[in-house]
This record gives C-alpha cells, sequence and structure tokens, in this order.
C-alpha cells in the first residue's frame, strides 16, 4: 500500500490546538486519494512565534521516516526561520519599515 503525509507547518502564539484545526482542510484531499487506494495521514509541524519546538513534531518527522541527523538539523531551521520572521514582524511593526527584501 502506498502511503501518504500531509503535513502543514504552523507558527503557535499561544496553544497549538489551531495547527490542528488547520491541518483539517486537507480532510477532503485525504479522503479522495483514501478512495484511490492510498494510505493518508495527516499532520501539523508545530513551532512556537518564539522558536519554541513541539515535542509531537518528533513523531511526525519519524512517521514521515526523516533521520535523526536530519531532523536536528530541521528543527534547528525551522525555529530560526520562525525567529528571525517573528523579529521582522514585530520590528516592523513598531518602526513601520519593511525589514525585508522581495526577491
Amino acid at each position: 500500500m502506498l502511503r501518504i503525509f500531509c503535513s502543514t507547518y504552523y507558527c503557535s502564539i499561544d496553544n497549538r490546538s489551531p495547527a490542528f484545526h488547520e491541518a483539517l482542510k486537507y480532510t477532503p484531499l485525504a479522503d479522495t486519494l483514501r478512495a484511490q487506494g492510498y494510505e493518508v495521514q495527516i499532520q501539523a509541524l508545530i513551532v512556537g512565534a518564539l522558536g519554541s519546538w513541539d515535542p509531537y513534531n518528533e513523531p511526525v518527522l519519524r512517521a514521515c521516516r526523516v533521520g535523526r541527523r536530519y531532523t536536528r538539523l530541521m528543527r534547528q531551521l525551522m525555529v530560526s526561520d520562525t525567529i528571525r520572521w517573528s523579529r521582522d514582524i514585530y520590528t516592523e511593526r513598531i518602526t513601520g519599515h519593511c525589514q525585508y527584501q522581495a526577491e
């Protein structure tokens, strides 16, 4: 049986429950794929706005067969990008100046 993992990334401000509701938007796609014979899992990868890593991300990455070494790198990159963008958004709100350039 072919397996499909549908994951969504969510930057949580207060709690992680909205991330699971966000992931539910993929339910119609999952139902369509299941009807075609696929095994489908819908998961959420959650990082806090200040860079906290949700421990429930680890089982999601294991289910996707991401190795330990790459999981560690992925965690560092996701947390780093989240902190950078949170800082940019905050600074832009305070100063009124865009902090990044569109490429």
